[in-house]
Order: structure tokens, then C-alpha cells, then sequence
């Protein structure tokens, strides 16, 4: 009998047990790794998209005598002119906000530096039209960010003139932006931290840029309730675009209260999901760093830290700041950084 001849066995009822037994094996180590990787894809163009944001943030001060752009006191500093009466020297206010949507506006500023095109005029059409126009930009949109921010504030403008969309994707570093002394309240350092002794918004001011943050993935403004957005020109506490950093419990971008060692907020949902949106999806989850976002770092690099690696206060402030720990600092962040009493910046 010849090998041709021969006759054909069929499987056996146990071995089409093991062979389906393997596949499935092999389907449930693959399977987490396939759902994973649009998420890993999407954390991945994120950070693409802050290295860019801060190579214009870069060639901003280049060209500004190292202007930290969305600064009341650098591409904002404008709308401070509340007193001018001739043609050539308008009051700017809400109804003539030109080129920025508001004082901590850092898109705008560096949309113009990539030669992006929007609404430049100062009327509430234009700067709705601005405001919609840059919030939905490509480069500017962290493709995890599926979060809708209603307005809270209009500013005076009408509400039909926004749509409802995302809330702003990335928010900058307020510390950075501010001085001690100046034009109002919402222009200087508050809290009870104290600036560096000559500080102003620029590059050369903030100390080592490798180690200090200027704008991270955001959830501005989320603390108690879902997200939603401040649009005052003349704006208090960051406004939409700018906030305090994850180690103050006084911040509303990056909010932690619901991590382990912190008092629990009020709030019913775990707003860590917002900003710190490349990580857990889940709530309330205790362990530490299970939560991450991109930050980007004025030398131009980008990193993806755990929520309480990111609440390192010496990437928020600038060389040389003295702050108050117990008051600006969650506690998990003072055990984590063994910090006590009044610190200096390094």
C-alpha cells in the first residue's frame, strides 16, 4: 500500500478541544494588546501634537524677546488698555477683543506662528467664531479628548454664536504666566505662593527648561461638575486655557481628590479622567500613576507621567518660587516628595 492509499484519520473529538482551547488561549493574551493600541496610536499623536505646540511656543519668544505666549502680560497685555478714546487707541474690552479669545489665550498666538488662518477681528461674532475655530483644530485636539465642555460664562456674547464642543485639550502652566505685581488681580501670582524676586513670562525665567512644564494634556474646567469654560477676556484663575498644577488642591484643570491619601471631594465623578485621560478609564482607581497624561516641557520634550509623578511641584513653578506646602499641595503629594513647610523651587 502506497502513502497515497493510505487512509485519511480524522481529528478526534480531543484534539478539536486543544486545538479550539489554544486559539482561545491565544485570543484572550492577544485581545487586551489590540484594544490597547488605538489608545497607544492616540497617546502617541497626542504628544506630536505638543511637541509641535511648543515648537511654535518656541518660535513665539524667539521672535518676542522670549515671550512665554498666553500671558496677560505678553500677547494679552492689549486688553489691559481700558482707557484709550481715539481711533487708533480703542478701549478693549469684551465687544473689541481681537486676536486672542481671552488673556491666557496661548492658542491664538501660536496658531498665527504656524500660519494657521481664523477670525482675527475684535466683535463677539469674530471671537466665537475664533474661540470655535481653534478649539477644533487638529493640532490643537488630543484625539482622547471625547469630553464636551459647555460655556458657562459667555462674556456678553450671545449663545447661539458658540457650538457645543470639545472642552480645550491642552492648558498651560499658570505659575509661568504670572508676575507679582502689575496690571490686576488676574495678572499676578495668587495663593499664597510667592514669585521669584524680578520674575516676568519669559523663556529664560522659568530655571532649567527640561524640567519645567508648559502645557500638558487638560480638563479645564472640571472640579465638581463636568467641563465647562470661562470665556472673559480680562480672566481670573486661568480661564479656559491655563490652571494651577496637580499638586495644589486648588486647581480645577487637574484635580485629584479622589486619589489615595487625598480628602475626597465632593464631587461624584473622579475628574482625573479628563486631563490624565492616557491611562485608566476607570473610577476611583487607587493605585498611584494609574492615570496619565502628556506634559510638554519648554526645552520642547514630551513625556507621559502617572498623575502623582506629574504632581512634582518643581515642574509647575518657576526657579526660585517659595511655596506654602501645607496649603498648596495635596497630601499624597507631600508624602510622595517628602515636603514640609515653606519650600524653595529649585
Amino acid at each position: 500500500m502506497t502513502l497515497r492509499n493510505l487512509p485519511r484519520r480524522a481529528f478526534t473529538l480531543v484534539e478539536l478541544l486543544v486545538v479550539i482551547g489554544i486559539i482561545a488561549l491565544l485570543i484572550s493574551i492577544l485581545l487586551p494588546a489590540l484594544n490597547r493600541a488605538p489608545s497607544a496610536a492616540n497617546t502617541f499623536a497626542c504628544s506630536t501634537n505638543l511637541r509641535s505646540i511648543i515648537q511654535g511656543m518656541q518660535i513665539y519668544a524667539a521672535q518676542n524677546n522670549g515671550a512665554i505666549p498666553g500671558s496677560a502680560w505678553t500677547t494679552a497685555k492689549f486688553l489691559y488698555n481700558s482707557t484709550g478714546t481715539a481711533a487708533n487707541n480703542p478701549p478693549f474690552n469684551a465687544g473689541n477683543c481681537p486676536s486672542v479669545t481671552q488673556s491666557t489665550d496661548w492658542e491664538a498666538p501660536i496658531a498665527k506662528v504656524m500660519g494657521i488662518k481664523f477670525d482675527e477681528d475684535g466683535g463677539f461674532p469674530n471671537r466665537a467664531a475664533r474661540f470655535a475655530t481653534l478649539r477644533d483644530t487638529k493640532v490643537f485636539t488630543c484625539p482622547e479628548n471625547e469630553f464636551l465642555a459647555t460655556i458657562f460664562n459667555y462674556d456678553g456674547m450671545p449663545q447661539n454664536l458658540i457650538p457645543l464642543g470639545r472642552m480645550i485639550s491642552y492648558n498651560t502652566a499658570l505659575a509661568f504666566l504670572m508676575q507679582n505685581s502689575g496690571l490686576s488681580q488676574e495678572t499676578t501670582l495668587f495663593s499664597t505662593s510667592a514669585a521669584p524676586p524680578g520674575y516676568s513670562p519669559k523663556v529664560n525665567k522659568v530655571g532649567q527648561g527640561s524640567a519645567k512644564i508648559y502645557i500638558a494634556d487638560g480638563g479645564r474646567y472640571s472640579y465638581t461638575t463636568p467641563p465647562d469654560a470661562d470665556l472673559a477676556c480680562r480672566c481670573k484663575l486661568g480661564g479656559a486655557y491655563a490652571d494651577q498644577p496637580p499638586s495644589d488642591p486648588f486647581t480645577r484643570s487637574w484635580q485629584r481628590d479622589h486619589a489615595a491619601g487625598n480628602a475626597v471631594a465632593n464631587a461624584a465623578v473622579d475628574n482625573r479622567i479628563y486631563a490624565f485621560r492616557h491611562g485608566t478609564k476607570k473610577q476611583n482607581v487607587k493605585t498611584a500613576d494609574a492615570y496619565r497624561m502628556n506634559v510638554g516641557f519648554f526645552d520642547g520634550h514630551v513625556e507621559t507621567l502617572g498623575d502623582l509623578q506629574a504632581s512634582n511641584p518643581n515642574y509647575w513653578y518657576p526657579k526660585g518660587t517659595i511655596l506654602d506646602v501645607a496649603n498648596e499641595c495635596y497630601p499624597d503629594v507631600q508624602t510622595r516628595y517628602k515636603l514640609s513647610g515653606k519650600i524653595t523651587i529649585p
